[in-house]
This record gives C-alpha cells, structure tokens and sequence, in this order.
C-alpha cells in the first residue's frame, strides 16, 4: 500500500406514546413554538425536540456521539416555514441508555419509527448526519411509503469498499477497556480538524462526553460492518440528495459515492458541515424542499 494510500485509510477509519415535558432550552420562546417531549422507544425514553407546523414533517437525525443540538442552525431555519424535529439517540444527550444494552443501526432504526408512530407523523423528509446515513437507508428500505425525501449532510452509505482485514484491528482496539473517554475525545480532535470553527469545536466535544460509552464502540463496529447500503436503498423510490465537505478524506464511504446520489458541496468544513456552515445546508435543504 502506497503512503498516500495508507493516510486515506487513517483517515477514513477516524470517520467513522409522546408526553410533552415543561422544560424549554433558552431561547426557545420563538415563532418556532418549540416544545421538548419525552417519547418511548424501544429499549427507553428519548429526548425530542418538536416545532412548527406543517406536513410533511423535516426529522433530523444527528451523528455518532452528538445530540439533537447539533441542528440547532437548521432547526431553527425550518421551523419558520414548517414543522421540524430532531431528537437524541439512545444513549445519547438527554435520552436513555438502552435498557437492553443494545447498540445497532437496526435497533436506532425502530427507534425512529417509535418517534413517528408517538408523534403521530405521516411521510417524513428525513436528514441524517454521519453514522445517521446508515439510519436513513435502513429507515428508507424497511419503511418506503413512509419517507417523503431523503438528505445525508456529509453522511455514511457503507463500508463496502474498505477490506474487512483493514478494520478488524480498529474494531478490536475500540473494543478494549483501555478505550476511553480520552482516546474518543482525541479521535473526535483529529475529525474536526483545523477547519471546525471555535464553536463547532466546543460543541461536538461537549455533546461526545455524555455518550453511554458502550455505544461508542458498539455503534462503531456496526458502521464497519455495513456493506449492503445499496440493496436497502434500492426500495425506496423518492428523492434524495447528499449534502458534503469538500475535499473529503472520507470519500469512498460517503452516501454519494456509495449510493451514487446527486451531491453539494461546501468548502472550508469540517465533518460537522451544519455547524461550520449552516447558511449553505440551510440553502441547500431549502432548494431540496422547493421540489
């Protein structure tokens, strides 16, 4: 393997019933009319944030070790013209460590129907960052005529490019106790880069230090093990766009490769492309709904 091989790889593995509650996050007293629920999944509670109004509903899906926050930009953007929800995984911000321990893209899936059946939601345009690419081609294959439009901000297709040999060593050390809190924070460090913003910065790594650690790992190896992203998205039949930082180490298990989708990209970002530039994805999702 050439060296410049070997640093692509390097990088690419770094990648990687509803109750309304009283509370409201600072700011919320908006035209966007923001309310915080609490909504049973299957294996506990999850932390929703819901406004606006209007159908089909936007449902954003945040990435591996982030919470609903991390669409604040966009939120706050959509709900002026229509409803808009985000919420935290489980394991994840303010939801529920899995009672069941259960950490898979299958078990975040049912999670998300859970959300849509509480809420009492008909076709859903959903957005998906990172690891949530993976959600949303699962969601979009098993739940076709539920899915009005589908959006991967910088988000994962598979792994099917990446020899099984080259990510076994990563799984396995991951998977180690001497795997902490430490190792996570400098590998989210390397994914943001010089290019993140101060804010987006504090932000990501303030929202990775509460993640249950077993999902760290769990939810990790699930990615690697992803390969079949093609025949789940082959069912459904609707739009789709792919939202992308340019010059993108991650390339090869990006959803617009993988699923060979039409594609934006902006420049000077980091991974958290919806946080370093959130007028460019809101103007882009704007130009997506316009369909």
């Amino acid at each position: 393997m050439t060296t410049i091989a070997r640093c692509a790889l390097a990088a690419l593995l770094a990648f990687g019933c509803a109750h309304p509650s009283r509370s409201r996050s600072p700011g919320a007293a908006t035209a966007s009319a923001e309310r915080f629920l609490s909504v049973e999944g299957t294996a506990g509670r999850l932390r929703v944030s819901d406004g606006g109004s209007g159908e089909p509903a936007v449902v954003l899906l945040h990435g591996l070790g982030a919470d609903l926050e991390a669409w604040r930009p966009q939120l706050d953007h959509l709900r002026a013209t229509r409803r808009a929800i985000a919420y935290d995984q489980r394991g994840h911000g303010g939801s529920d460590k899995a009672r069941d321990g259960v950490y898979t893209l299958e078990a975040l899936t049912a999670d998300l129907e859970a959300v849509r059946r509480a809420l009492g939601l008909g076709q859903m345009i959903l957005v998906g960052h990172s690891m949530s690419g993976a959600v949303l081609t699962l969601y979009a294959g098993a739940h076709p005529q539920e899915v009005a439009g589908l959006v991967y901000v910088d988000a994962i297709g598979d792994f099917r490019g990446v020899p099984r040999e080259e990510l076994q060593p990563v799984i396995e050390r991951e998977a180690s106790p001497s795997f902490g809190a430490l190792q996570r924070r400098a590998m989210f460090e390397e994914m943001l880069g010089a290019k993140a913003r101060p804010a987006t910065r504090a932000q990501v790594l303030a929202a990775l230090g509460r993640i249950d650690p077993p999902a760290f790992s769990a939810l990790r190896r699930c990615l690697f093990q992803f390969r079949d992203a093609g025949s789940h998205h082959a069912r459904y039949r609707g739009a789709a766009l792919a939202i992308e930082a340019a010059e993108n180490p991650y390339a090869a298990v990006m959803a617009s490769q993988v699923l060979r989708l039409q594609h934006t990209e902006v420049a000077g970002v980091s991974h958290w492309v919806q946080l370093d530039e959130p007028g460019a994805v809101n103007r882009a999702l704007d130009a997506f709904l316009a369909r």
